[in-house]
């Protein structure tokens, strides 16, 4: 068995408790490596009770999630990403969405020496469901004032399907970046408004393992979650 083997398996037998639907994941820092693959395992662990699916189904009390992201980062500025989400392990119908699969596109842009310009797509679809477009656009201004903090701010464009509403929707996202030793750093990204990607998630990170929480935002529909996950890049193997 591979040392990423070993690593996987545990994370997949530790589910972080939470209750409810979880916001849907959108990424909008870029990765500070270039010239490299990144890989991104996470799990969510969500506990429903009392809760029925709009057919008036009761939903399995207890759902495991897997989620994965592989992208590369090229040294131009440019990410790429395929990522899947919410693949049910075990129960099912604790998110809106489930197995959808998405490209996701980020462009960094310098202005000047500590700011830059981040503009980002993410489309894609659920594929064992009747066909949606899912289509999300943000475009932010990051500032890195000292070595190892990263702030970010802008706005993001969410259609009406993803959105899980009738209309397409408009709001701002803000977001941080610490890295405070080389193996512990927090990441954190808000997303404002009443939809299908309202909320906030922060997550700690050790080396490449961390654990996170999504907090909703008052009035989504949205519940919080736990998360777990792994994240590395194929040039530290």
């Amino acid at each position: 068995m591979s040392a990423i083997s070993k690593a996987l398996i545990p994370l997949l037998l530790i589910p972080a408790l939470a209750s409810g639907k979880g916001n849907h994941k959108l990424d909008t820092t870029p990765e500070l490596e270039t010239d490299v693959w990144t890989v991104q395992i996470e799990e969510n662990y969500y506990h429903t009770t009392n809760a029925y699916d709009t057919n008036g189904k009761a939903l399995p009390i207890d759902t495991n999630y897997v989620n994965a992201t592989i992208g590369y980062s090229f040294d131009f500025g440019l990410d790429a990403q395929v990522a899947t989400y919410n693949c049910p392990l075990s129960g099912g119908g604790a998110q809106n969405f489930e197995c959808d699969t998405y490209i996701n596109i980020t462009q960094t842009i310098q202005l000047r020496d500590k700011l830059n310009l981040i503009l980002g797509a993410q489309n894609g679809t659920v594929f064992n469901a009747p066909a949606q477009w899912h289509n999300v656009d943000f475009g932010v201004l990051s500032y890195t004032p000292i070595k190892g903090i990263e702030m970010h701010g802008g706005s993001y464009f969410v259609n009406s399907y993803l959105a899980n509403l009738p209309v397409d929707v408009i709001g701002y996202t803000t977001g941080f970046v610490a890295k405070f030793t080389p193996k512990f750093s927090v990441e954190a990204d808000y997303f404002d408004g009443h939809n299908n990607l309202s909320g906030a998630q922060f997550n700690f990170f050790y080396k490449s393992y961390y654990v996170g929480v999504i907090i909703p935002e008052t009035g989504s529909g949205n519940q919080y979650a736990g998360v777990v996950g792994l994240r590395f890049s194929l040039s530290n193997l």
